[in-house]
């Protein structure tokens, strides 16, 4: 299957943020510099995701976005709104306020691309592929063992629910064995630099003491929550 399309709606303007660059690095991408560019373009060649930058055009973007919206129902769209502009609800599927990176949009578009079926795996921030076996964080990207790839997918499948340590390792590495788990805390220990800010202080996956580990997620917007225990 080809690389995700994306339909980029923004600015002309060279003295404000383009996220074009970092979209082109990882998906087929066509440029429109207005609304009424962009809509055509859509209905020439229908994009698997439209992504309007609002904020460079100096608009809401409400009205952009109504009009995709009435073309083509399903089609995917990331709205970047400026805070000081329009309010009210818009249609789209996500909506973004600057500042924010451009590796936070493209963890939304990856909600809407083409992998292989069943390929990635998303929560939170986190994106797990597991064709290419790279995990992708709010910070960075990087290339994993095929056990650091089975690992994180039974957390990510398991947000916010305590994992004993029997589970993991029958679940990973296939044993009931229990005398010797320090290959499972090795491994933590790896997933955590890929994770985490502060490997010493782990925010996401959380030992609980006496019991195994967590994968924590925050509410949307939101801090991950403190560690019950260790």
């Amino acid at each position: 299957m080809g690389a995700t399309s994306v339909l980029l709606i923004e600015s002309a303007r060279t003295n404000g943020i383009s996220f074009a660059d970092a979209l082109k690095s990882r998906y087929q991408v066509r440029i429109a510099h207005s609304g009424k560019q962009g809509l055509a373009m859509v209905q020439a060649n229908r994009p698997d995701v439209v992504v309007l930058d609002a904020a460079s055009l100096r608009t809401s973007g409400n009205r952009i976005v109504a009009r995709l919206r009435a073309l083509y129902n399903e089609l995917p769209i990331i709205h970047i709104r400026p805070s000081d502009k329009g309010g009210g609800e818009s249609m789209a599927d996500v909506l973004l306020v600057p500042p924010f990176t451009a590796r936070k949009l493209i963890n939304r578009i990856e909600r809407f691309a083409s992998p292989a079926q069943g390929d990635r795996l998303e929560v939170g921030p986190f994106c797990l592929s597991r064709q290419q076996q790279t995990l992708t964080t709010p910070t960075t990207e990087k290339k994993l063992t095929p056990k650091l790839v089975a690992l994180m997918e039974l957390f990510m499948q398991n947000p916010n629910v305590t994992l004993e340590r029997r589970h993991i390792m029958q679940t990973i590495w296939n044993t009931d064995y229990m005398g010797d788990t320090r290959t499972l805390d090795v491994h933590i220990r790896w997933i955590r630099k890929v994770v985490e800010p502060d490997p010493r202080k782990p925010q996401y996956i959380q030992t609980v003491r006496g019991v195994g580990y967590r994968f924590s997620l925050p509410a949307e917007g939101g801090a991950a929550s403190p560690a019950p225990v260790g």
